[in-house]
């Protein structure tokens, strides 16, 4: 099974420190019978942090309400940011495999390998890392992906970015140091060759970070390298929903919930929080004319909901930590979904490109290959997805259904004989996260001032190492525990760390933070900027 790991609690100091407000323990007499009222969570998001603060506090015996969504049918598109963004799920993503093997549920595809493409043509080809010999982090990545193009001195000038690797432990301290530059200039302090920078590491990250490098925090780009690509050789496997997000994994899951208990409530956009002035805690959630009483509250939005939430809330817009929220950015996404008149040769399932233009980079994929629905379908389904797509979404579908197959068609080499006989084109503004250098310290905790409401997502400040989807779960389950904690009630989620380093990088992680240690004793350590 994917999700077979050891578990172990996460239960940091966060969870056990003392709250200045404690929930009110109601308590009704029925027949002389005394019964524990239940509490009441709500839970503000259907994403996978949303989600996955619910599923464990429904657990726990709380009475759980999950608001989702805004007034009309169209933002219901931006309940998934997950389906639009990332669609693989990696060999690292041990609590979301878990997730699915509790609710005995199949939504993946075997372990997938994948292709990248330049303007140029083919440039990577990724193995299945896993089926191969095992070789000390870095040199099975570097060693089993095949280049096509790049010559070896290029792929070789990737190594002293091992130093910034090993430097960036996932901390604070660590955060601020690298958050300061962009991706770029990180590149090209630790020596990159051109060549290796555009043909590969650049479109690399505008896929996996949505941005161009010079746009993309190095502090965020370390952490998502090492995280699905550097820690251990087998990270970069991964494996693909057989269908939507939402229809795999989201709507089972939801009635999972609904089985116990826990209600949903559709196009409820949040307007604003009430809170008693004596404790500071939130009373109640306003969704315009509707509010919902809350003894503790989990809010898991993206950036931009949770933007226009500040805006219009007289609570939250006089809190500094929410203000800072202001000053983050989310990520234009375009999905193209092109239906062809017959089968077409595809010969990897899963790629990425670069070469469309210089700010966008793009994904394409064989839908046939994947989706249940298309497996026996006697033509060609293919979808592209465009991140940072800031220069995409006021063209009209005509022109941008044209700029793909001209693009597509210099990969696949069977489109000339096609035509495109059914196309769905989707915009999805500021819908993912931008990690943009100088970003971190807008950033939000999971605790805030309010001392029942907690927060999450994949732009929330957590040390459990853990990016993108798998991210956003794991802080829905710290959140989860922080609720657990203030009311007193359940059980703590289990939440399952990273895998840990591999030796030599522990050992050099180590020396690295004694010579840390003794440079900061150093008189003048504090003087100049680092």
């Amino acid at each position: 099974m994917l999700g077979c790991w050891r578990v172990t609690p996460c239960l940091s100091s966060e969870y056990t420190s003392g709250f200045c407000c404690r929930a009110n323990n109601l308590q009704t007499h029925v027949n002389g019978v005394e019964n524990k009222k239940k509490k009441k969570v709500v839970v503000v998001g259907s994403g996978w942090a949303g989600l996955g603060a619910a599923h464990h506090l429904c657990k726990q015996g709380f009475e759980v309400t999950v608001l989702e969504g805004g007034n009309d049918p169209e933002s219901r598109k931006m309940l998934i940011p997950d389906d639009v963004g990332i669609h693989g799920f990696w060999y690292p993503y041990r609590n979301i495999f878990s997730l699915v093997d509790e609710l005995d549920i199949k939504p993946f595809t075997n372990w997938t390998s994948s292709a990248h493409y330049s303007g140029e043509g083919l440039e990577v080809e990724f193995p299945i890392f896993q089926d191969l010999t095992q070789l000390p982090t870095p040199l099975g990545t570097l060693f089993y992906t095949q280049f096509v193009r790049l010559p070896l001195l290029d792929r070789l000038s990737s190594l002293p970015l091992m130093a910034a690797v090993v430097d960036f432990d996932n901390t604070d301290t660590a955060w601020r140091k690298y958050d300061s530059i962009t991706a770029r200039e990180l590149f090209r302090q630790f020596g990159f060759s051109q060549r290796l920078y555009q043909d590969v590491f650049d479109p690399l990250l505008q896929v996996g970070l949505f941005a161009p490098a010079e746009q993309c925090s190095a502090a965020a780009t370390l952490g998502i390298l090492y995280y699905i690509v550097l820690a251990h050789q087998k990270d970069f496997d991964f494996v693909w929903c057989r269908g939507t997000v939402r229809d795999k994994i989201f709507k089972p899951w939801m009635d999972y919930m609904r089985a116990n208990g826990c209600e949903f409530l559709e196009s409820r956009r949040v307007t604003d929080f009430l809170f008693n002035e004596e404790t500071g805690c939130i009373s109640e959630v306003v969704c315009g004319r509707e509010k919902y009483t809350a003894d503790a509250v989990v809010l898991a939005v993206g950036i931009s909901t949770l933007q226009d939430i500040i805006k219009n809330s007289a609570a939250l817009s006089t809190r500094e930590e929410f203000l800072k929220v202001l000053n983050l950015a989310g990520i234009d996404v375009l999905t193209v979904k092109l239906q062809f008149d017959r089968k077409v040769n595809i010969p990897k399932a899963v790629n990425t490109c670069s070469g469309f233009d210089d700010s966008c980079g793009w994904t394409y994929f064989d839908l046939n290959a994947i989706h249940d629905e298309y497996k026996d379908d006697p033509v060609t389904v293919l979808q592209a997805n465009f991140y940072h797509a800031n220069e995409l979404l006021l063209l009209k579908d005509e022109l941008i259904a044209a700029k793909v197959m001209h693009q597509l068609s210099k990969y696949i080499k069977d489109l000339e004989n096609a035509s495109v006989v059914g196309q769905e084109i989707e915009r999805f503004p500021k819908s993912l996260t931008h990690f943009f250098p100088g970003s971190y310290k807008y950033m939000m905790r999971g605790s805030t001032s309010f001392p029942n409401l907690f927060m999450a997502g994949d732009w929330i400040v957590t040390r459990h190492g853990s990016w993108l989807q798998e991210k956003s779960y794991v802080t829905g389950l710290e959140a989860a525990n922080r609720v657990v904690d203030y009311l007193e009630e359940g059980s703590f989620a289990k939440i399952i760390p990273v895998e840990e380093d591999e030796p030599h990088i522990q050992a050099l992680r180590n020396l690295n933070r004694n010579l840390n240690d003794v440079k900061a004793q150093l008189p003048w350590s504090d003087y100049f900027l680092p």
